[in-house]
């Protein structure tokens, strides 16, 4: 496995090996923290996959250390967006 400075210098290559190493290391908790939120595993499996999609969006130019924080900030922002979202009323 790798550390956190070795997948961050991958998402700096734009290397997709990247998202990989970050699903292995942190996606097990990313995932418990979005099903925390939401409730529903396929949306927490969603908010996910949308949290590598923003790290290999906005790492470079981002350097975050430590990536952990990084990464579990990122998808629990993802779920309480989709939770508004999803619990907003429709205004008439």
């Amino acid at each position: 496995m790798l550390t956190d400075t070795q997948i961050v210098d991958l998402y700096w290559q734009r290397n997709e090996q990247a998202i990989t190493e970050s699903r292995d290391k942190y996606g097990s908790y990313c995932n418990k923290v979005a099903y925390s939120i939401l409730g529903d595993p396929q949306d927490a499996e969603e908010c996910e996959h949308d949290t590598y999609l923003t790290a290999w969006n906005t790492i470079p130019p981002q350097r975050p250390d430590p990536l952990a924080g990084y990464v579990h900030r990122t998808g629990r922002n993802i779920a309480l967006k989709r939770l508004r979202s999803d619990s907003a009323q429709k205004r008439n």
